[in-house]
C-alpha cells in the first residue's frame, strides 16, 4: 500500500521528489497510509510548508486520481516502480533528488551497472551515424546496456544500432507512456520492446511531450548511466544539457570530435576544453571504468570483426549506388548528379539519403555531397 500512497502523491500537481522525501523520512508511522488522516498542521510540522501542506491534503482527498492512473497502469499493462524498491535502478537512486516513480514498458534493465548513455544532435549527420556503428556494437558485445533519449537524429542512430547488434536499450521519454514521442519513432520502439529493451518516463502516463519536461528527462537519462557520451552537438546543442547533469551527478562526461568546418561539433569541442574525455574508440570510454586492460584484446577483436563485416558490406551491390558513388570522389551538388544520373530526382534523393545513412555518404553546409 506504501507504494500506491507515494503514487498517489506523485501525481498531485506541485509535489516533487523532495517533498515527497519529506514525508517519508519523517512519517510517523512507516505506514504511509496513514497520511490520509493527516491535517494541514501535521504537515506543516514535519517540515513542509503551508501551501504544500494544502495541497496536499486536498489532493488526497481525490482518490480518482490514483484509481484512474493504476486503472491505465493495469489496461496497458505498464509497470512502475518507486524509490527504494528492489525494481528500483540503484545508479539513478544515487542522484540528488531522483524521481518518486518510474514508469516503464519492457524488461527491467535496472539491475545493469554497466549501462552507457549516448546524446547529440537531433539534426544529425552522416558523420554521426559513423561514429554509432563504430561505438555501440563493441560496448554491447561487452554487456553494455545503452541509455538515450528515443529522439531523432543521434538518439535513433543510438536505439537502432543496439537493436540490430543484439543490444539491450533503454529509451527515456519527455512524455507519459500513453504518449510516446516522436511518433515517428514509434516502430523503432516497438523494436526496443521485442529486442528486450525498455522506454522509461518520469511523467504520469496521460502526460504530453511538452519542452519544460525535456530536462527532467535529460537528467534521468544522465542518472541512468555510468557515464554521457556527446556523440555531435552544435553549441546550444539539448544534449549539453545531458552532459551538464551528469557532470553534476558526479558521472564521467565523453565527447567525440569532428569538423570545425560547421556548428554541429561545437557543443563536443567546447566540452573537451572542458575537461571532457575525448572518445575516438570504445577503450577511451571503459577504461573510465576499470575495464579497460584486460579486455583490450576482445575488444580489438571485436572492433576487427564488425570492420570487417563492414567492409565486405561497403561495396554497393546497386548499379545506380555505385555510379553515385563513383562521381562523390569530388563533392558535388544535387543538381550535377541529377544532369550526370540517369535518376528521377525522386529516386537520386532516395538513394542519396540511404548512401548517407549507411555511413557512405555526406552532405557539407554549402550542400554538396561528397564520398566518406
Amino acid at each position: 500500500m506504501n507504494k500506491n500512497v507515494i503514487l498517489h502523491l506523485s501525481l498531485i500537481s506541485g509535489i516533487g521528489p523532495a517533498t515527497i522525501k519529506i514525508i517519508v523520512e519523517n512519517s510517523i508511522s512507516s505506514d504511509l497510509v496513514k497520511i490520509y488522516k493527516f491535517s494541514i498542521s501535521d504537515l506543516v510540522g514535519i517540515g513542509l510548508s503551508f501551501d504544500r501542506a494544502t495541497k496536499i491534503v486536498e489532493g488526497l482527498k481525490d482518490r480518482s486520481l490514483l484509481d484512474k492512473e493504476l486503472q491505465l497502469l493495469e489496461k496497458h499493462q505498464i509497470s512502475w516502480c518507486t524509490l527504494g524498491s528492489p525494481e528500483y535502478s540503484q545508479l539513478l537512486s544515487n542522484i540528488e533528488q531522483p524521481p518518486a516513480v518510474i514508469y516503464y514498458q519492457g524488461a527491467n534493465l535496472f539491475a545493469s551497472d554497466k549501462a552507457i548513455a549516448f546524446v547529440g544532435s537531433r539534426k544529425a549527420d552522416a558523420y554521426a551515424r559513423v561514429v554509432v556503428e563504430k561505438l555501440v556494437p563493441t560496448l554491447v558485445a561487452q554487456d553494455w546496456v545503452i541509455v538515450s533519449g528515443g529522439a531523432a537524429g543521434v538518439d535513433s542512430f543510438v536505439h537502432d544500432s543496439t537493436v540490430r547488434s543484439g543490444g539491450k536499450t533503454i529509451v527515456v521519454l519527455g512524455s507519459g507512456l500513453l504518449h510516446w514521442y516522436p511518433h515517428s519513432n514509434t516502430k523503432l520502439f516497438n523494436q526496443v520492446i521485442h529486442a528486450g529493451g525498455m522506454i522509461v518516463s518520469c511523467f504520469p502516463l496521460q502526460t504530453q511531450p511538452i519542452p519544460s519536461n525535456f530536462p527532467a528527462r535529460n537528467r534521468i537519462i544522465a542518472g541512468l548511466s555510468q557515464g554521457t557520451v556527446v556523440v555531435q552537438a552544435a553549441a546550444k546543442s539539448g544534449a549539453l544539457i545531458t552532459a551538464d547533469f551528469a557532470l553534476e551527478q558526479g558521472r564521467q562526461v565523453f565527447a567525440v570530435p569532428g569538423s570545425i568546418e560547421h556548428g554541429l561539433h561545437d557543443g563536443c569541442h567546447n566540452l573537451i576544453q572542458q575537461g571532457a574525455k575525448l572518445v575516438t574508440n570504445v577503450q577511451d570510454i571503459i577504461i573510465e571504468f576499470g575495464y579497460g586492460t584486460g579486455e583490450k584484446k576482445i575488444l580489438n577483436d571485436i572492433q576487427e570483426n564488425i570492420f570487417t563485416q563492414e567492409k565486405l558490406l561497403a561495396e554497393p551491390t546497386d548499379q545506380a549506388d555505385r555510379a553515385i558513388l563513383d562521381r562523390l570522389l569530388v563533392s558535388r551538388s544535387t543538381e550535377d548528379l541529377l544532369l550526370q544520373l540517369d535518376l528521377s530526382l525522386e529516386d537520386l534523393m532516395e538513394k542519396l539519403f540511404d548512401l548517407s545513412l549507411q555511413g557512405k555518404i555526406s552532405q557539407d553546409i554549402m550542400g554538396l555531397w561528397k564520398r566518406i
